[in-house]
């Protein structure tokens, strides 16, 4: 049996590995969600650009709610959180602690995927317009360069 301390050396060590192979795509990651906070008021380019929400609508704004215990609030925004922490856990489990792939991984992340699209699907079809955080935004891109655009976005969805 391995000790705690020997355990959690092993971790930090693959943690460590992780990090110096993937530190690039951490960086690019910081640096659009800054850039988008500078230029936008949201960091989803789609909800910039379209004015419409995106299948992970929400998401960033309902983990941080999952990861500080405020669960009714990340449940309101997306409930698909939930999901994605029990997978995120579950999968850092295999890798930095076991030390095995993820059984199934792509798998997990394909039914996640098809599971957001399909509530998506049904969130736009009950809550679009008019419920955070299914809302029109207003001041899009689209809107700046496209006459009519607002328009057509109306009668597309009915509002």
């Amino acid at each position: 049996m391995t000790k705690p301390i020997e355990l959690l050396k092993t971790i930090i060590n693959r943690l460590y590995a992780d990090f110096r192979k993937y530190w690039w795509v951490l960086l690019i990651l910081l640096g659009y969600l800054s850039l988008m906070q500078v230029i936008a008021v949201t960091s989803c380019p789609l909800y910039q650009t379209l004015g419409l929400p995106c299948a992970g609508c929400g998401m960033t704004r309902a983990m941080r709610f999952v990861l500080t215990g405020q669960f009714a609030r990340a449940y309101f925004l997306n409930p698909l959180a939930f999901v994605i922490v029990f997978y995120g856990l579950y999968s850092a489990f295999f890798r930095y602690i076991k030390g095995k792939p993820v059984p199934y991984f792509w798998r997990g992340i394909i039914a996640i995927i098809i599971m957001m699209l399909l509530f998506y699907a049904v969130r736009m079809y009950m809550y679009f317009p008019n419920r955070v955080p299914y809302v029109y935004n207003y001041n899009n891109t689209m809107e700046n360069f496209i006459p009519g655009y607002r328009d057509f976005v109306r009668q597309l969805f009915g509002f």
